[in-house]
């Protein structure tokens, strides 16, 4: 080769190498000077496979927009005006953008929690979140939905749906639930509880569908279906995320964020056989971490739990919530942790994918953004997360239509067609244990009716329901409109010898317990 073309060949490389130079720092200063990408960016196109959208997405942000969708937000007492209670904006409140700006700024919202808005708040409150970031990710709203979406249908607890042992009424009543939160905007469910009723003193056993793993299995697995439909690219359909992953129901001593003791074999040949169904048939698209440890280590801190089985094994495709305050539990209850940094980081790197209000915002995304850079917390862990959130989003057309239909609430909340579902699992929920002498069903002609015990005189839900949300009438009064030519009596069972001396004095008893 002769040295003028040696020298042609150089200059050819360098000029490339130079180009190469140029565009790298280009879209670098492009990502962090604010300015927004292209209209036709493959993550703007509805017509592009979901995960080229996620990997184009990922690609251009920082690190700091990264951090920010992993990150979990109050809502009714943070961004409006007026607030009903912790939970719940009052129905005439404001969003305040001023406040927004100050929570929020400009890198985006991973979620939004405890703000039950109507569809015109929520669209508001979205319309803001996309204008104000300079990719247009949109927020995602998560609210509860046990057995009921906040004061629309409410439907029997869990454990009376599994007394049915009915899937296809597990299934309507995850699709109506699903229903009536998508119609004002919400896109996430924190339900079913799938954990085993396994101990008996632990307090939440009516949220979980009792101790049997199949059973559990089952009627999770239609729950999950019937809320996430077909697509969740729809106006009718939101994610569910099976809770407390895994094992929380057996915690030692009743105690609900109490560690659990059982080895591998039990793991998984009991309390996981509950949950599989969900993930790997029903693809369920969230799951929450729980509290507690499992043989002395803790969940949020478990990659062979999170990472191996869930996703490896069961190939999970969406995100981990810690529950509230579970990894702040690895610095302040489990001690595995040495700072508030280092758990958030042992979090993530261990398969946790977004917190719940566990440390400030401040603490939770500084310690990500310290990490990485001190590489304690590998790219690819923080990358991970992040996609699974924005798997998520746009699985469920968030980019495409942020935006709620405000009409569709009207013809949604509690629909004769939900209330009936509701009165039809109740029917089958029913359970006669036994019926000597034939004492059921009771005469209408009885004339003397003790009604005692303090359930008596309210129609109690269950946890995750509040009694004035729902329209149905206690035993009490159902009993008084159903014979009202007896004599109906009632005490709330305080006074013991009041309640036998009322007892003796009727030809009929029915105790309302619990």
């Amino acid at each position: 080769m002769s040295k003028f073309t040696r020298r042609a060949v150089q200059s050819i490389f360098t000029l490339a190498v130079s180009v190469a130079a140029f565009a790298h720092f280009s879209l670098a200063q492009a990502q962090t000077s604010g300015a927004k990408p292209e209209t036709n960016a493959v993550y703007r196109r509805s017509d592009a496979p979901t995960e080229k959208r996620v990997e184009d997405l990922l690609r251009r942000m920082t690190l700091e927009e990264k951090v920010r969708q992993l990150d979990f937000y109050a809502g009714a007492k943070d961004i409006m005006d007026k607030h009903a209670d912790d939970t719940h904006a009052g129905a005439d409140a404001v969003f305040l953008p001023e406040k927004a700006q100050s929570v929020w700024g400009n890198l985006g919202v991973g979620a939004i929690h405890d703000l039950n808005a109507t569809p015109e708040q929520a669209n508001t409150i979205q319309k803001w979140v996309v204008a104000h970031n300079r990719l247009g990710i949109p927020a995602l709203f998560i609210e509860e939905g046990l057995h009921g979406f906040d004061t629309g249908t409410v439907f029997p607890a869990p454990l009376n749906l599994a007394a049915t042992w009915n899937p296809g009424i597990a299934q309507q009543t995850g699709a109506a639930i699903a229903a009536e939160a998508r119609a004002t905007g919400v896109d996430m469910i924190l339900a079913p509880v799938l954990d085993l009723a396994r101990e008996p003193r632990w307090g939440r056993v009516e949220e979980d569908f009792g101790e049997d793993p199949y059973l559990t299995g089952q009627m999770g697995l239609a729950y999950v279906r019937g809320a996430q439909g077909t697509s969740l690219n729809t106006d009718h359909t939101v994610v569910a995320e099976p809770k407390h992953f895994a094992g929380h129901g057996s915690p030692e001593g009743g105690t609900n964020t109490s560690p659990v003791h059982i080895g591998e074999r039990e793991l998984r040949t009991v309390m996981l056989k509950s949950f599989e169904p969900a993930f790997r048939e029903g693809h369920a698209m969230a799951t929450m971490a729980a509290y507690h440890e499992i043989d002395g280590i803790p969940v949020t801190a478990d990659p062979f739990l999170l990472k191996k089985i869930l996703r490896d094994e069961w190939g999970f495709q969406g995100f981990v919530l810690s529950d509230l305050g579970a990894i702040q539990r690895l610095y302040k209850v489990h001690q595995v942790a040495a700072t508030p940094k280092d758990a958030v980081c042992m979090a993530i790197r261990s398969g946790v994918d977004m917190q719940f209000y566990d440390f400030d915002h401040d603490v939770f995304q500084n310690a990500l953004i310290d990490c990485v850079h001190e590489g304690s917390l590998a790219q690819a862990d923080l990358d991970r997360a992040v996609r699974s959130v924005l798997r998520v989003k746009l699985a469920l057309g968030l980019f495409d239509h942020p935006l709620v239909d405000t009409t569709l609430n009207a013809r949604t909340y509690r629909s004769p067609e939900h209330l009936a579902i509701s009165l039809e699992s109740a029917r089958e929920s029913m359970t006669l244990l036994k019926n000597d002498d034939h004492l059921l069903p009771l005469s209408t002609s009885v004339q003397r009716i003790a009604v005692i015990g303090p359930n008596a005189d309210v129609a109690r839900y269950g946890d995750y329901e509040k009694e004035p949300n729902g329209k149905h009438i206690n035993l009490l009064d159902g009993i008084r409109a159903l014979v009202p030519q007896a004599n109906v009596t009632f005490d709330a069972g305080k006074e013991i010898p009041a309640a036998v001396a009322q007892a003796k004095d009727a030809d009929v008893v029915i105790l309302g317990l619990g």
